[in-house]
């Protein structure tokens, strides 16, 4: 085994054993590669934190530095443009508008988008979604942690886009809990007269909902039926976007779908 394979498969045993780590011996058993051997590797990777020791058993365990190698990766991220292949994907699929909007301080803006826009579906980069009456600000609004969710709703000023919109709060909160339970937002002449739009949501690193997938179309092509069709698709490519940039997303949500 040269090297480098060594060094990556003793890695990749640690972090299976993460919780109890392993001893010189024990690793050397599992990998079959002679103990001298691993104990002069163990020893360069102490030497560098990636690998540490915990007294008084001595067994290795993963090091520091690569919290620091994985904050490095996230830092660098776009999720943007790792949105974009997923959208540009979807949009083949559906033949429709997809884009990505991100949680941003308070408020939920388009960011990436792919597709023919309409000039009657008014999406464009930075625009702002509405968290009451668009799929996308609905979907991050409901998967939002409590105490962020309750001041944003307490600062909302509701306005009737359409005869749709939603203005009461109580009849918000009962369909946050909806989205909530599914995992998919539906917006149907909600936001604008003759648009739908559906929205799945999008984790971060810290499991926390960073943003959310959606697509938007007219309500002819993009009927509550054809929507919730369409629901598995972007269910899945949430959790691919959200596993590309460290999030875990909800086993539940991948079951069910569509009653949003």
């Amino acid at each position: 085994m040269a090297s480098i394979a060594k060094i990556h498969s003793i890695l990749e045993l640690l972090q299976r054993n993460c919780r109890k780590g392993m001893s010189n011996k024990e690793i050397s058993r599992a990998l079959g590669i002679p103990p001298s051997t691993c104990y002069r590797i163990l020893a360069e990777l102490k030497k560098y934190d990636y690998v540490c020791q915990r007294r008084p058993d001595m067994r290795y365990f993963l090091g520091y530095a690569h919290l620091r190698l994985a904050e490095s990766v996230i830092e660098g991220m776009d999720e943007a443009a790792i949105s974009l292949p997923y959208l540009e994907e979807l949009h083949q699929e559906t033949e429709e508008t997809t884009f990505f909007a991100r949680l941003s301080g308070e408020l939920c803006i388009a960011m990436e988008m792919c597709g023919h826009i309409n000039t009657r579906i008014s999406v464009g980069r930075g625009e702002v979604m509405p968290f009451y009456c668009s799929a996308a600000g609905m979907v991050v609004l409901a998967f939002m942690g409590d105490k962020d969710r309750k001041r944003i709703l307490k600062n909302l000023a509701f306005k009737a886009f359409t005869e749709n919109t939603i203005t009461d709060p109580d009849k918000l909160e009962v369909r946050l809990a909806e989205i909530y339970d599914c995992g998919v937002a539906y917006n149907l002449q909600e936001f604008h007269n003759g648009i739908s739009a559906m929205a799945t949501p999008i984790f971060d690193r810290q499991n926390r909902v960073l943003g959310a997938l959606a697509i938007v179309g007219t309500s002819v092509d993009l009927d509550r039926e054809q929507l919730e069709e369409y629901s598995r698709l972007f269910l899945q490519a949430g959790s691919d976007i959200s596993g590309v940039l460290g999030g875990k997303y909800p086993e539940r949500l991948l079951k069910e779908g569509k009653n949003g």
